[in-house]
This record gives structure tokens, sequence and C-alpha cells, in this order.
């Protein structure tokens, strides 16, 4: 049977990986920019690297285009890396994953072959036709992905040196944790587990955010994210794993669109982020018991109870790597602390879908109608939009802005994926155990720290909207 066809990608995520392709290239120039003097050095060092290029058959990126993509994401941020038309008349080369088994097998036989030792050794394989031979920087690039390089391979019993960035908000690193079990409020009489997104900056180790969910999905990643920056400020990088939801294209969008770095560890080295598992075990040993013997029941409580924990006890607390408590350390350098855009925060987490306009010129959402202009009968429009609030939406059409929608009748306020994040608090019964809840107490304190600090921070805009008592429109 012959080798399946890749579906066509969507246009849209072609472009999405286009420009993080486009990104990646101009990446070191904004983060690590060079002194004065030595950016065109730089350049023609980008320049006269190999590529695996997103669509096209070239491996090069040459100088004056180099130039091109920093000064257009410069001008115009992320969106003017995407490309206006098509240009690609191909597909990237594939070859079936068969082959890529064989070459995997012939790896792990002998470490020490290179990856042009493997290509000429499938050549000679008589069950493989020569147009399913990879090209070598393909395999590679395949091999490196699945952790099956020559040094990863050969090397056993790894080191990691120890590493700080020298500034608050330098680089958050970013992980997920299964959580405690919870009566679930979808099946009564039955309990669910939940799962912790959080993300803590790497000199100082305080927690920007964190929170619980039922499920380890992107929209949850992105509103903890997004709340991470509203309450500590943008981070310069984010050292995250090679998990589906921080390899996703929007997720990268997203950072890439805030000038934020996302850095991956290497496949299969967890020990990378010790920081992060640090803080875990932390969780573990000291929150999630308290917990156990708590009255605790829906998520609202548990992720209540783990803010109170996080201002209250960890973040004042003295870490033992650092001699301070990672609020004092966070505190001592607030001078580094730059606050986001909030237009291009917005902009960040719009999520996109398709929709083909009617002929009475309207288009859904969600059970919502908006009205656009009537010679757009027919045609297939994105649009960008707020989950958590419909009222608005943009319309785009070959990544040209379009303006926004009017909104002519409206079933649903949010998107559904985001509609229930938190679980609206159920009646709990009343505590018939005699020790003090530990976490009840720190409650207490954190909601008083609350209200004493109302008059320097507005709290209702970062605080879910389930734990606010009227929501801002």
């Amino acid at each position: 049977m012959p080798p399946q066809i890749p579906p066509k990608p969507d246009r849209h995520e072609r472009n999405i990986e286009i420009a993080l392709f486009r990104y990646g290239l101009i990446a070191p120039l904004l983060h690590d920019p060079p002194p004065a003097g030595q950016q065109e050095q730089l350049i023609r060092t980008i320049a006269g690297k190999r590529y695996q290029i997103p669509y096209s058959t070239r491996t090069r990126v040459s100088v004056t285009t180099l130039r091109r993509y920093l000064q257009a994401y410069r001008q115009n941020g992320f969106e003017a890396l995407h490309p206006q038309k098509r240009t690609d008349t191909g597909r990237p080369r594939a070859f079936p994953p068969e082959v890529l088994q064989k070459a995997i097998a012939l790896r792990e036989e002998q470490p020490a072959r290179t990856t042009h030792t493997l290509v000429d050794i499938l050549a000679r394989d008589p069950s493989l036709e020569r147009e399913q031979l990879p090209n070598v920087h393909t395999l590679s690039t395949h091999l490196r992905q699945r952790g099956k390089t020559r040094r990863l391979l050969r090397t056993s019993g790894r080191t990691y040196r120890r590493f700080e960035r020298e500034q608050v908000n330098d680089l958050w690193q970013g992980d997920a944790m299964h959580g405690p079990w919870l009566p679930d409020p979808q099946a009564p009489g039955k309990k669910r587990r939940t799962h912790l997104f959080c993300f803590l900056d790497d000199h100082s180790r305080l927690v920007p955010y964190a929170e619980f969910f039922w499920e380890e999905a992107l929209p949850r990643l992105e509103r903890v994210l997004k709340l991470a920056i509203l309450r500590r400020g943008l981070p310069k990088a984010l050292y995250v794993d090679n998990g589906q939801v921080y390899s996703a294209n929007q997720f990268n969008a997203a950072c890439a669109t805030l000038g934020i770095r996302r850095i991956q560890t290497a496949p299969y080295a967890p020990q990378a982020k010790g920081k992060q598992e640090r803080f875990f075990e932390t969780l573990r040993a000291q929150f999630l018991p308290e917990v156990e013997v708590s009255s605790i029941s829906t998520l609202l409580e548990l992720n209540t109870v783990l803010w109170a924990w996080l201002e209250r006890i960890y973040n004042r607390h003295v870490h033992s790597a650092t001699g301070q408590t990672p609020l004092t350390r966070y505190q001592a350098g607030i001078d580094a602390v730059v606050q986001a855009d909030s237009l291009r925060l917005r902009t960040a987490f719009l999520w996109r879908e398709k929709r083909k306009v009617r002929k009475d010129g309207t288009i859904s959402l969600q059970g919502n109608r908006y009205q656009v202009e009537p010679h757009l009968a027919g045609r297939t429009l994105q649009l960008r939009f707020d989950p958590f609030d419909l009222s608005q939406v943009d319309l785009f059409l070959e990544d040209v802005s379009l303006g926004r929608a009017n909104l002519l009748a409206q079933a649903r306020r949010q998107h559904s994926a985001v509609e229930r994040l938190v679980s609206d608090p159920a009646l709990a019964a009343p505590s018939t155990q005699f020790t003090i809840d530990f976490l009840a107490a720190i409650r207490v304190e954190y909601e008083a720290q609350q209200r004493k600090a109302a008059g320097q921070l507005q709290f209702r805009k970062l605080l879910p909207p389930d734990a606010a008592a009227a929501p801002e429109k």
C-alpha cells in the first residue's frame, strides 16, 4: 500500500509556522542584542547557516531577508512576520514512518553512526524505494526531536550545571503537575483528578501565578501565563518542556507577539528544570497534605487556599538556595520588571476560528450572530476574539484586518471551552474536625492582606472571574 499523503495544512496554521520560523531566526538579535558594531556580523553568521525552512525547498536565508524580518518585527510586531501570500509551490519532503524507525534502530545499534552513515545504510536497504529515503538534514531533525542523537545515546549519568538568571523576570520556568482528587461536579458521588499549571521566576524563585484545573489543556495554560504577566510583569524568556500544550503554535505565537523567548528543555531531560521540580516537591510536602485533612471540595476553594499559601507561606519563607525569601528577592529587583502593553497582551491571547459569511452578511460563533459587510457574503473569514468576552470579534481575510464585526444577538458571553475554568462553589457540609485547619487560617490572613492592599492594586482584575464579586465587562 503506498504511503498516505498528509493532509494539506490549514492556511492560518501554515502562516503561523512560517512566522515562528522567521521569529526564531531574529530572536538572538532581539533577546541577546550584540554589542554596538557587532550586529551585522551576527546577522551574517545567522545567514551563513542552513535551515529546514517550513514549506520551502530552500535551506538558506539571505542577509537582506534577515534585515527585513528584524525591521518588520520591530515596527509592527509578530504579525508582520506572517507571509502576505502563498509563495511556496510544494511541500516539505516527507518519508514513511517505518523509514524513521529503521534509522532509529540503526542509531541505537551503534550510537557512533553519523546521520550521513544512516542515510547511506538506508540507501542500501532493498526493501526501500529511492524516493522514500530522507535527506540528511530532515533525518537529523527527526532524530533530535526523539532524543536519538549520538551525544544523548552515548552519554549516561548526565550532570547538570546549576545556573541562575541575574535579574527578576529574565527567565520563568513553567510546568504542570497532578493535583489532589476532588468531588467531580459533573458526576455526583465520584472524584476527579486536578492538574496544576505553574510558572516560577528563575532568579527569585517567586511564583508569579499558579492555578489548578480539571485538565491539562491549552486554554488553561494561556490563562495562567496571562495572569502571571498581569501580576508580576513580562518575562524575557520561558523555559518549558516539549509537552503538547507548550509546543502548540497558538502558544508559540502568543510568546512571539509579546517578545518572549521560548526555550524548550532537551528531550527526555526533565532534570533540566530543577528549580520547578524543587518547588513541586515543596508543594507536595507542605501544601497537599493539608488539603487532604481540610474540608475543601471545589476547585474554587482549592485555588483560593493555594494563592493564600503562596502569598502567606511560600513566597515569605527563606529559600535554602538563595538565603532570601522569594518575595524579598523579587522586590529587590523590581526596577527590572516591565509591564506588558495592554493591547499587545490582548492580541497575543486572541483565539482564531474560521467562518463562512452567509448570504445575508452575517456569521455565527458559539450561538452568537454578527453582522459584516454585505460584499463579503460567501467569503471565509478568520475570526479573532477573546474567549472570555465574545462581544468583540475582529475580522481578517488572508491575514488582512477588516475591522470588527457588529454583534446582533448574543447567546453566550464566553466560549464554551473556558466557561468553566473555575467551578461554581458547591455547598460544603460543615466541618466536624477538631484540629486546626491550617489552610483556612492562612486563607483568612491572605484575604486580610488583599483588603489592605486594595487601595494600591485592583485585585478584581487579577483574580479568576468566579472569584470576583462583579467581573468587569
